[in-house]
C-alpha cells in the first residue's frame, strides 16, 4: 500500500513568529475584541497553545461528548432485525450514506404518517395549532436532547450550508479579517468562505489535515493572527474522513479569542454528541446522512453567550417574539430561534425528531461500535492490496465512518462505474473530487462483514486487472 501524503507533515516549516508566509498583522480592532472573547495566550505570530497541546489528552469520542466508547458488538440478529427494516439493502451494497442515507421503513413510515395527516385533517397549524404547536416545541426537544443542548440554542435551517451561512453573515466582517478552514471543506462550507472574501476582502487561510493530532493543532495554532475571526471545520471531512479534535480546537480557538463552527453532518448520529462539551460557538446540524431522516432538514446550534455576538440578517415571519403593525415595531426572539425565517416542512422536522429517537433505541455506542469495527475491517483488507492508497488514517480516534482510497491505474469516476456496474448487486461508492482521484466508501453500521469483504475483494480484482 502507498504512503499517503497528509500522514505527516513533511512540507515546509509551520510559519514561525518571522516567518513571511504569514500575513502581517493588520491596524483595526483585533477580531478577538469584536468576537468579545477575552484572549488570554497570543503572540504576533498566532496562539501560544504548545504547553497546552502537549498536556492535551487527545483521546477517542466516548458519550456524552462523543467519545470513542467500544461496547460489547452488536448482536447478528440485531443486525439483520434492522437490516431488513431498510428495503434499499435488498437492491444495493451501500457504500453511499455520507451522501444521503438509506432510510430504515419505520422512519419513512413515520413520515408518510405525517404528510397523510397533513392530507386528511388540513394545515397542521391552522386547523389544530393546539395539538401541532406543541408537537413543534416536543420535536425540538428531542433533537436538542440527542445533541446536548437546550432547545432555546437551536434555530431550524434547511441544511449544513444555510447554518454555516447565516454564521458568515452575522458576523461584522472587514477587509483583512482572517477565516481558518481546513484544505478538505466541501462546498457547504468552502463556496460560502470563497464568497465572504469576494465580498468582504476576508483572508481564506486553509490549514492541511496532518495525522497526528498534536501537529493538527500546532498547524492551527500556528496560522491564527489577531486578524483571525472565525475558525471553521468539519467534524469529519467529507472527502478522507478525517475526524478533527474539535474539542481541543474549540479550546484552541477561545484561548485565543477566536469563533468557531463546526460542521457535524458526519458525525451527528454516528457516536454519542455533546455541542455544550464540545465548546464550539456554533455547528451545523442535518437529517440525511447518518441519522436516517429523509432529505433535508437541518439546524443551526448558537452557544448562547454568542446569540448578541451575531446579527440577524434575514429577518423573516419566524423570528420575531412580537410585532406590532400600529406602531411598526418588533422584538426578537431571545434564542437561537431569531434565526429562523423559514418556512421548512414540519412533517421533515418531525421525522427527523422520530429518527433521533429511532437511533437512541439502537444505542449510539453500539452504533459506533460497531461501525468503527467495520470500517477498520475495510481499511486493514484495502491496506495489504497492491496498488491501493489509503487516504484516511487507520485510527479509529481520527476517523469516522469514512474511507477513502485509490487504486492505481483507475480514475475515480471510472472505479465508481465499476462497482456500480458489479451484479448482481451494485456496489454504491462515490468518487472523490477534491484533493485525490479516488473513491470514498461510507460505511453505516448495519453492512455486512460480507459486504466489507466483497468490496475489497472487488477492489483487489480490478486493481489486478490494471496491474
Amino acid at each position: 500500500m502507498a504512503v499517503p501524503w497528509r500522514t505527516r507533515h513533511t512540507g515546509p516549516a509551520l510559519p514561525s513568529p518571522t516567518s513571511t508566509s504569514m500575513p502581517a498583522t493588520r491596524r483595526g480592532t483585533p477580531a478577538s475584541k469584536r468576537n468579545g472573547i477575552p484572549r488570554s495566550k497570543i503572540a504576533t505570530w498566532g496562539c501560544d497553545v504548545r504547553t497546552r497541546i502537549t498536556s492535551c489528552s487527545i483521546s477517542s469520542p466516548k458519550a456524552p461528548s462523543g467519545k470513542l466508547c467500544l461496547t460489547s458488538p452488536m448482536q447478528r440478529a440485531t443486525v439483520e432485525k434492522i437490516r431488513a427494516d431498510i428495503p434499499a439493502l435488498a437492491q444495493y451494497v451501500w457504500f453511499q450514506n455520507g451522501g444521503v442515507s438509506v432510510i430504515p421503513r419505520a422512519i419513512a413510515a413515520e413520515h408518510a404518517r405525517l404528510m397523510e395527516e397533513l392530507v386528511v385533517r388540513g394545515p397542521m397549524h391552522i386547523v389544530y395549532p393546539d395539538e401541532e404547536y406543541p408537537r413543534r416545541e416536543r420535536s425540538k426537544a428531542a433533537l436538542a436532547r440527542f445533541f446536548g443542548v437546550a432547545p432555546e440554542t437551536l434555530a431550524l435551517m434547511r441544511g449544513v450550508s444555510e447554518a454555516y451561512q447565516t454564521v458568515l453573515r452575522g458576523l461584522d466582517w472587514r477587509r483583512g479579517d482572517q477565516l481558518l478552514i481546513t484544505d478538505e471543506e466541501e462546498a457547504a462550507l468552502y463556496l460560502p468562505s470563497l464568497h465572504l472574501r469576494d465580498r468582504h476582502g476576508v483572508e481564506v487561510v486553509k490549514v492541511p489535515l496532518l495525522a497526528d493530532p498534536e501537529e493538527q493543532l500546532e498547524a492551527f495554532a500556528a496560522r491564527i493572527t489577531d486578524r483571525t475571526r472565525l475558525l471553521a471545520v468539519s467534524h469529519v471531512t467529507t472527502e478522507t474522513g478525517f475526524r478533527l479534535p474539535v474539542e481541543q480546537l474549540c479550546g484552541l480557538a477561545r484561548e485565543c479569542g477566536v469563533l468557531t463552527f463546526v460542521d457535524a453532518a458526519h458525525s451527528a448520529g454516528l457516536f454519542p454528541i455533546d455541542l455544550a462539551a464540545m465548546g464550539c460557538d456554533f455547528a451545523g446540524l442535518l437529517s440525511y446522512k447518518w441519522m436516517y431522516a429523509p432529505y433535508a432538514a437541518g439546524a443551526l446550534y448558537v452557544q448562547p453567550e454568542r446569540l448578541e455576538t451575531l446579527q440577524v440578517t434575514y429577518a423573516g415571519g419566524r423570528a420575531e417574539a412580537w410585532l406590532r403593525y400600529d406602531t411598526d415595531d418588533y422584538a426578537l426572539k431571545e434564542g437561537a430561534e431569531r434565526f429562523e425565517y423559514g418556512p421548512w416542512s414540519w412533517p421533515l422536522v418531525h421525522t427527523w425528531a422520530f429518527a433521533a429517537g429511532y437511533l437512541t433505541e439502537i444505542g449510539l455506542e453500539s452504533i459506533w461500535a460497531r461501525t468503527a469495527q467495520l470500517t477498520d475491517r475495510l481499511k486493514q483488507a484495502l491496506a495489504v492490496i497492491p496498488g491501493v492508497t489509503l487516504y484516511t488514517p487507520l485510527e479509529a480516534e481520527r476517523a469516522a465512518a469514512l474511507t477513502a482510497f485509490s487504486v492505481a491505474g483507475w480514475d475515480g469516476e471510472e472505479l465508481t462505474r465499476a462497482l456500480r456496474e458489479r451484479r448482481p448487486k451494485p456496489i454504491i461508492v462515490r468518487p472523490l473530487t477534491i484533493a485525490h482521484n479516488g473513491v470514498r466508501a461510507s460505511v453505516p453500521f448495519f453492512l455486512l462483514e460480507e459486504e466489507i469483504d466483497l468490496l475489497a475483494d472487488t477492489v483487489r480484482s480490478l486493481a489486478e486487472s490494471r496491474r
